[in-house]
């Protein structure tokens, strides 16, 4: 009996230390975590934002091919009270690959060259797979994140230029190009800037691939990288507040500060490959590019691209069918967000330091939500209210 009394206390002592384990988890989880569910979506978004400890966002809501809301919340510069507005520019991280791609597909659908040329045929020097010289690169590959060219991220972060005070970046695009692809190069290295794989055969996230077709941009074009997107993109569908470069901001105070995950202030940056992540625009600006591409190319004051050339490049090309030109199906699965996602959408998020972008559509029923934050996201439990306001928002757009 007494060893039947003893276990009974043994297994009550351990049946409270668990109940006030869980009472421990559901309060550190309740102070974390917002389950409200106000009806009116602003206050939905303030209160989902004030338990996540993001700085600053701004958010647009397309819904049957118009702009249906903005939301902003919270700070651009908190160090001197300034809030995010309608003016805030954010940097959008690798959201800016679409625009990259969208001038790519320009020049294609112009007859300047075709998806699947070799480059070498447009570029005064040499860009070969080390481990398979015989297989050409591709437009089509670069734009598919297929190329084999690798990030090697040790060079690549090395180059931020928040290690030497910010702005834009004193290598060139084409200094860089050099340095990282061709041998005798200061950043080469046959092994960790290229993959295993021969190029077309295998998916791997290019951040340099952009940038070299950024430069390609440059090469046939005959002119700089940001003029061109300025004169085919950003002036026809009426994008004033749109730019690739810190020196082309006409005032810098605009530009939200980029805050780490812990909240400390960044100074604005870039780096070498900025087309494939640098550029800034506000939530309503990139709104108009994301209505041309749902609308057929069509802007406020012309076309970008034609229907055709639109349908090829949100064409699925790799990634088990989830990559295609510039654009992916795998957000939603990504975020965990599938089941709120009533069609298929199509988007591109973006991640760097200070920075977060979140962007999809619907082009079938032409609906679509951007969400810019001025801050990097910390995965824990306060990283829950971001992803029930996600949902939110696509449900809210009906994505």
């Amino acid at each position: 009996m007494k060893e039947k009394r003893k276990k009974g206390r043994v297994w009550r002592i351990a049946g409270t230390i668990l109940g006030v384990i869980l009472v421990a988890i559901a309060v550190v989880v309740a102070v974390q975590v917002d389950f409200s569910n106000p009806k009116d979506l602003n206050e939905f978004v303030e209160a989902k934002m004030d338990k996540s400890g993001m700085t600053g966002a701004s958010i647009a809501i397309l819904k049957d091919n118009k702009v249906e809301r903005i939301i902003h919340y919270g700070d651009a510069d908190s160090e001197n009270g300034s809030p995010v507005t309608d003016d805030t520019l954010f940097q959008i991280a690798s959201v800016s690959k679409t625009v990259t791609a969208t001038a790519v597909m320009q020049l294609v659908e112009k007859g300047a060259m075709k998806l699947d040329d070799d480059i070498n045929g447009y570029l005064p020097f040499r860009v070969v797979h080390p481990k398979f010289p015989d297989t050409p690169i591709t437009f089509r590959m670069l734009l598919s994140h297929t190329s084999g060219i690798d990030n090697n991220w040790e060079v690549y972060e090395s180059l931020y230029t928040t290690h030497s005070g910010g702005g834009d970046s004193a290598v060139t695009l084409e200094q860089f190009m050099k340095g990282f692809l061709l041998p005798d190069g200061k950043w080469y290295d046959g092994e960790k800037n290229f993959t295993a794989n021969e190029p077309g055969t295998t998916f791997a996230y290019s951040n340099i691939g952009y940038g070299l077709l950024g430069y390609l941009v440059e090469e046939i074009s005959d002119m700089p990288f940001p003029e061109y997107s300025q004169k085919h993109i950003f002036d026809p569908l009426g994008m004033t507040d749109t730019v690739w470069l810190h020196k082309d901001l006409s005032d810098k105070d605009r530009l939200a500060v980029p805050y780490e995950s812990k909240g400390n202030p960044l100074v604005p940056y870039s780096f070498p490959t900025y087309p494939d992540g640098t550029l800034k625009t506000t939530v309503s600006d990139f709104a108009k590019f994301y209505l041309a591409i749902m609308n057929g190319g069509q802007g406020e004051n012309g076309s970008i691209l034609s229907k055709d050339t639109l349908e090829e490049m949100l064409r699925p090309q790799s990634g088990d069918g989830k990559q295609a030109l510039g654009w992916s199906y795998s957000l939603p699965e990504e975020l965990y967000l599938k089941g709120a996602v009533q069609g298929k959408a199509v988007g591109h998020s973006g991640s760097d330091p200070g920075v977060l972008a979140i962007t999809m559509m619907n082009p079938n029923n032409q609906s679509g939500v951007i969400v810019f934050f001025n801050q990097e996201l910390d995965l824990n439990l306060r990283s829950l209210n971001l992803h029930s306001m996600m949902k939110r928002l696509i449900k809210e757009a009906g994505v």
